[in-house]
């Protein structure tokens, strides 16, 4: 089950969800599970937000990213596609199956991720809770999909 987390730049957001998302497959052992991340306006090899590098360097991953953008090729590759807010899934809408796509407010009830782009810490420290908060709702959807396989 590759699940996408889609958001606008691919540096903040985006990957911080990934890396939230790697932390629960080592930890509980979700062999069947993998996570990626793109931006829908972003280019090739931007690194993370320094905020967000912060936090996952905090959460004690090994993880390295660098932008990327949301080609055809990442959308078939997918089995869910989950972005950061409705505007985000508006945008994909006839890109990706419907079937697989979903915005993180749709799976958690938790609301948009709000981007915290050009702010401090304790914004970046709001998205990394909200998205803890979602996560288990948003593994639970992937597992009801890889059971639909």
């Amino acid at each position: 089950m590759k699940i996408l987390f889609v958001c606008t730049g691919n540096t903040c957001r985006s990957p911080m969800a990934q890396a939230i998302l790697q932390e629960k497959i080592d930890k509980e052992g979700l062999t069947d599970f993998e996570a990626d991340s793109a931006g829908i306006f972003c280019g090739y090899g931007e690194p993370m937000s320094g905020h967000t590098a912060q936090i996952i360097d905090d959460m004690g991953l090994f993880f390295t990213h660098t932008s990327q953008p949301v080609t055809p090729n990442l959308l078939s590759n997918c089995d869910m596609v989950v972005t950061m807010t409705k505007e985000h899934k508006n945008m994909l809408v006839g890109h990706v199956e419907e079937s697989k796509l979903f915005s993180f407010d749709e799976l958690t009830g938790n609301g948009d991720i709000a981007d915290p782009y050009g702010g401090d810490s304790a914004d970046y420290l709001a998205v990394e809770m909200q998205l803890r908060r979602g996560m288990d709702a948003v593994v639970a959807k992937a597992k009801s999909l890889l059971e639909m396989q």
